[in-house]
């Protein structure tokens, strides 16, 4: 799967669980997605450069982040 695929996957994820349904998409050298979630507003970087690893290492990155949020979700699905 491209990564282009999986950060939209991700990003769409992200924006169904933002307590308003909206998060705000930044890329500089990596893209940062930021929204509100639990009433704080939370980052998440996801990384640009393509690699072998590229979804192993998202899929942990995503699911740290939604453990610190507190929020079961299954990953696979997405992935």
């Amino acid at each position: 799967m491209k990564t282009t695929t999986i950060n939209r996957k991700v990003i769409g994820l992200l924006r169904q669980l933002s307590d308003d349904k909206n998060v705000f998409v930044e890329q500089n050298k990596h893209l940062k997605v930021t929204g509100i979630y639990g009433g704080q507003r939370r980052v998440l970087i996801l990384y640009c450069s393509p690699s072998s690893t590229y979804q192993k290492k998202l899929r942990s990155t995503l699911r740290r982040f939604l453990r610190s949020l507190a929020i079961e979700v299954d990953l696979n699905s997405i992935f």
